[in-house]
């Protein structure tokens, strides 16, 4: 069984994503992991009880960690959802991404501190895992009611290398049975005629074997300003992107944009790496 993962540092952003995966992992089905990282002046895992009292302030920062991770633990509980915790230590941005691995999560949902970009601890590690991540990661801002996510905006490429992750995401976003639509952001340096789109489209559908989507195509001078003419326009409950680091013109998404979208809207921002 595949878990939902949630990082947290216990900040208010991190709450709003542990509160935001509560209810995802009920409506998904999926069981719950918090995690959380201490930094230690030793590697903590070597040391013995005794050893232990020779760092009181370690010590204590690690049984409050543990403490709110209960606290966490036991919310999701009270949901009907099967949740666990875990605390590591001295892991760095470069670790979790590999910590995170897609045999053993379905999902990582992690707060991020908001329009000043990813100054703080956590924003980092979103930002790190929306780059390298082989697993889905949900970033969370704002607090956001579950039960009011009545649809979603995936943006696709419509490109057979984006087949596997659109599949992969798709999966997972359509057992929370809400509306889901798909945008085509067509732009100057790329442009393809209506005809040429719906064919596109087509072949893309058929290719994942999914059917009965509607697909939004928006004309715009780049992708980031399509985007935001799409979540403007079409007020999606969550959006979700397939990124993939840019390599001249054939692109639709780099991890950037994806970030700079998590800094100035206040939705959900579901983000799968192309290359999972």
């Amino acid at each position: 069984m595949k878990y939902i993962l949630v990082p947290t540092d216990f900040s208010e952003s991190a709450n709003n994503a542990s509160e935001f995966a509560i209810q995802m992992a009920k409506s998904l089905q999926f069981p719950i992991r918090f995690l959380h990282s201490v930094q230690t002046p030793v590697e903590w895992s070597k040391l013995n009880i005794q050893d232990e009292k020779k760092y009181p302030e370690t010590k204590e920062r690690i049984n409050s960690a543990k403490d709110q991770l209960k606290i966490w633990e036991q919310k999701a509980t009270e949901k009907g959802v099967d949740a666990e915790h875990s605390i590591i230590y001295n892991t760095g941005m470069d670790e979790l991404v590999n910590y995170v691995k897609p045999e053993n999560y379905e999902l990582v949902i992690m707060g991020t501190h908001g329009a000043k970009g990813f100054e703080k601890i956590m924003g980092s590690n979103t930002q790190k895992l929306i780059r390298h991540s082989k697993v889905p990661v949900v970033a969370i801002k704002h607090k956001f009611d579950f039960n009011q996510l009545k649809s979603i905006l995936i943006a696709t490429d419509l490109k057979e290398e984006s087949q596997k992750a659109f599949k992969k995401v798709y999966g997972i976003l359509e057992k929370l049975r809400t509306k889901v639509e798909l945008v085509y952001i067509n732009t100057p340096y790329n442009f393809r005629e209506t005809d040429q789109i719906d064919d596109m489209a087509a072949e893309f559908l058929a290719k994942t074997e999914i059917k009965e989507l509607k697909l939004r195509c928006l004309n715009a001078n780049n992708e980031a300003r399509g985007i935001g003419m799409a979540l403007n326009k079409l007020y999606p409950d969550l959006f979700t992107s397939i990124t993939h680091q840019r390599t001249g013109f054939d692109t639709i998404f780099s991890p950037s944009i994806t970030e700079e979208i998590i800094n100035n809207y206040e939705l959900p921002v579901v983000s799968i790496n192309r290359e999972i």
